[in-house]
């Protein structure tokens, strides 16, 4: 546990970090400024696209094999980024980062998910889990703020090293060997479709986020959408399909994976409309803005800690039902900003609000999202809720940031009061998001969770075995 939690910060560690030496990146590689949002795409486009097709082949290779060559790969691909010396190096290395992690995430959860198939156990695991990925994100703004100051921006990526090579040889000796399943195969055509539509797909929406909706959006979405539809066409009719569709007949699979979505999307746009706020309004450093953040980092660390006590309580249900609401209500509590406001009345409660309903909200989801899928799918399982988690977020931001944009006078504009208005039509906005996590959650979810369900040969009455 200890080894897959590790990678999982470090994970997380390293799209923090790269926000913060930003500026000394473009500064180093003479990066020109509409290229520099590279330096997360590459790695976003990659991460967010091989999710699912590696969830998969955890299944089928190995979820051992699959986290030792990806924890591999991340590292590698670490030293490059922290030894590029041209523009088009780093992007690259970002990618091949991207493709790393894509093989680590979903190989690391359903280890864990596998390992603990007790629900108490299973809870407090995915309690913790929840835990190191928000601790990841604000340890990330403060590591490489100080990294980037004391040593340089280049650091940022070479501390991967010795924790890759680390978890590398303690994951070859303690972590659990899952067997291959040899009668199957990987459907490279489908693995294809799908890793090129899903990739287009989150071009897209990082490509909206950045630039609105131009031509080149409008084709990768278009491409998108005919790619994974020839994937759907091609699985409903394979022997083996890459997806078997029958996964989605588990509702609370599906309540799980849309909660995440949902909370990914209102998180991403608290944290984006907050720190213009108080970097624009109240005139706040980035680093300053950033470190905001620290109190409601800790209100979701100590509320991950808890899942397993509050999930034995109350039930899963409750809980997602729970955080949808205090994160609604603290987006209404962040909608009384003001030009004279301060961080202590108009920003810090609104934001522990929604940290506490994102505490009580992550992990459940992800438990909700595992919940009754036997062990040799939990890897699809678990890329499925992942890329919900990834993708969710890039799609609210993409959306809310055009609809607060669309109530901005002038893009640029240094008017507080218009800024403010544009802010809180962006929060009123974003109010869907946890409106229709309450209902997924209440519709969808279990009050109690089984944990994972054992693979076990049976007969149908079709004579069928399953």
């Amino acid at each position: 546990m200890a080894v897959l939690l590790a990678v999982q910060f470090m994970l997380i560690l390293d799209v923090a970090v790269v926000s913060v030496a930003n500026p000394q990146i473009q500064e180093g590689l003479h990066i020109p400024a509409g290229d520099l949002q590279w330096t997360s795409t590459a790695y976003t486009v990659t991460f967010g696209g091989l999710l699912v097709v590696s969830g998969r082949a955890c299944d089928i290779l190995g979820r051992h094999r699959l986290f030792l060559v990806g924890t591999a790969l991340f590292t590698l691909s670490s030293a490059a980024c922290g030894l590029a010396q041209q523009d088009w190096q780093l992007f690259a290395a970002r990618a091949v980062q991207g493709i790393g992690a894509a093989m680590v995430s979903p190989a690391a959860l359903s280890l864990l998910t596998t390992s603990f198939a007790d629900p108490e156990k299973r809870n407090r695991v995915m309690g913790l889990w929840g835990a190191v990925a928000s601790g990841g994100a604000v340890a990330g703004q403060l590591i490489g703020g100080v990294l980037t100051d004391t040593w340089g921006w280049r650091w940022v990526f070479l501390i991967n090293l010795p924790v890759g090579v680390l978890a590398m040889l303690a994951g070859h000796y303690v972590l659990p060997r899952d067997e291959v399943q040899r009668t199957a195969a990987l459907d490279t055509e489908g693995a294809v479709t799908l890793t090129l539509g899903t990739v287009l797909a989150v071009f897209g929406i990082s490509r909206t986020a950045e630039h609105a909706l131009d031509t080149w959006a409008g084709l990768s979405f278009a491409a998108a959408v005919v790619l994974l539809a020839l994937f759907v066409r091609r699985e409903w009719r394979h022997d083996n399909p890459l997806v078997r569709f029958d996964i989605f007949r588990n509702r609370s699979l599906v309540g799980g994976n849309v909660v995440s979505i949902l909370n990914a999307a209102a998180a991403l746009t608290t944290i984006f409309f907050s720190s213009l706020y108080m970097q624009h309004v109240l005139n706040y450093s980035p680093f300053v803005a950033g470190l905001a953040f620290a109190p409601v980092t800790l209100a979701i660390l100590g509320v991950s800690s808890l899942t397993d006590r509050l999930v034995a309580a109350f039930g899963v249900r409750t809980l997602l039902a729970a955080g949808a609401v205090l994160t609604g209500v603290g987006l209404l509590a962040l909608c009384a900003m003001a030009v004279d406001g301060s961080y202590w009345t108009t920003v810090l409660p609104g934001l522990m609000l929604i940290g506490i309903g994102q505490g009580l909200g992550f992990a459940p989801g992800m438990i909700a999202a595992t919940d009754g899928v036997p062990d040799d799918e939990q890897g699809l399982a678990s890329g499925l809720v992942t890329t919900s988690q990834q993708l969710g977020g890039a799609v609210g931001f993409a959306i809310l940031a055009s609809v607060a944009a669309s109530a901005l006078p002038a893009p640029d504009s240094a008017d507080p009061v218009a800024l403010i208005h544009s802010y809180r039509v962006g929060y009123l906005a974003g109010l869907v998001a946890p409106a229709l996590a309450l209902v997924a959650a209440l519709t969808l979810t279990r009050g109690r969770t089984s944990g994972p369900a054992s693979t076990i040969s049976s007969t149908n009455a079709k004579g069928e075995t399953v």
